[in-house]
């Protein structure tokens, strides 16, 4: 697996590298660091280069720290926008997933739900992965105890591309267990629910220990959440645009709530091929 690591160089943004890292280096087939450089948050025109000299100089000694580690680094600092930076890196790098941290300054990255990150989970072909990162004496560091693929939970609508947002999730690198959760309303028709499930698990494509299960409510985010917390599960799956229980709107109602309150690592998979400029 090729992956990008979005940076806007501070602390709180590259703790994503962190966890990447606790990942075996043959897993991947090289980690990309990317930095956008945003013209319009430079006044004058002659200091873009000597930013980007400096955000090349940074991110090569980070660079050099994942070699050292066993890793194949390639960085990348582009002029433009950061959701038009990151989706070039990852058609020209050939990434199968983004990574990005909850926190950030600056250029790239922006709040966890700002437009950038939003764009990207909304619209990408390949996952977004939301880091959680945390201030700790002065420094920030990532908030999980645990490598975030240990343990995933996946928020199913049971809708018919869930089998292909399945099969991305399992091509995640140290992928450890599974736990697939449909929430459905109160008085629906369980017993066909279930059999979706049944099928859905006796057609799973992960080679990892993988189960389903079906939880009845009318808050499919919070029962996700609670779901996550009971089983204790290093990261969160969405979609950030399905159809059924688990959304209603272009970034979901679901998928926004437990990008906003959860305490995990989220992951947000594609439901289908779709563009950036789609939905501009």
């Amino acid at each position: 697996m090729r992956i990008v690591i979005a940076t806007d160089l501070s602390g709180a943004s590259l703790a994503a590298v962190d966890s990447m890292t606790a990942c075996n280096p043959l897993e991947f087939s090289g980690i990309v660091l990317v930095h956008a450089v945003a013209l319009d948050l430079y006044t004058a025109g002659g200091t873009v280069p000597e930013v980007i000299e400096y955000a090349e100089e940074h991110l090569r000694r980070i660079a050099m720290r994942l070699e050292d580690a066993g890793f194949e680094t390639t960085v990348r600092v582009e002029v433009g926008s950061a959701v038009d930076v990151i989706e070039r890196a990852i058609a020209e790098e050939g990434a199968e997933l983004v990574v990005m941290t909850n926190l950030g300054k600056g250029a790239a990255i922006g709040r966890l739900l700002g437009s950038t990150a939003e764009v990207l989970a909304s619209a990408s072909r390949v996952p977004v992965m939301i880091e959680r990162v945390g201030e700790d004496a002065g420094a920030w560091c990532r908030t999980g105890v645990a490598h975030p693929f240990s343990k995933v939970l996946v928020g199913a609508d049971l809708s018919p591309s869930l089998p292909a947002q399945l099969a991305l999730v399992c091509g995640l690198p140290g992928l450890g267990e599974i736990r697939v959760v449909h929430v459905a309303e109160p008085g629906g028709d369980e017993s066909e629910v279930r059999e979706r499930l049944i099928t859905l698990s006796e057609g799973r494509v992960c080679s990892a220990p993988f189960e389903t299960v079906l939880r009845i409510g009318t808050d499919p985010a919070r029962a996700l959440l609670a779901e996550a917390e009971a089983w204790g599960a290093t990261l969160v799956v969405v979609s950030p645009r399905t159809h059924g229980v688990l959304h209603r709107a272009l970034w979901g109602s679901t998928a926004r709530t437990v990008a906003k309150h959860s305490t995990l690592p989220v992951l947000f998979v594609p439901p289908g091929d779709v563009r950036v400029s789609d939905i501009r």
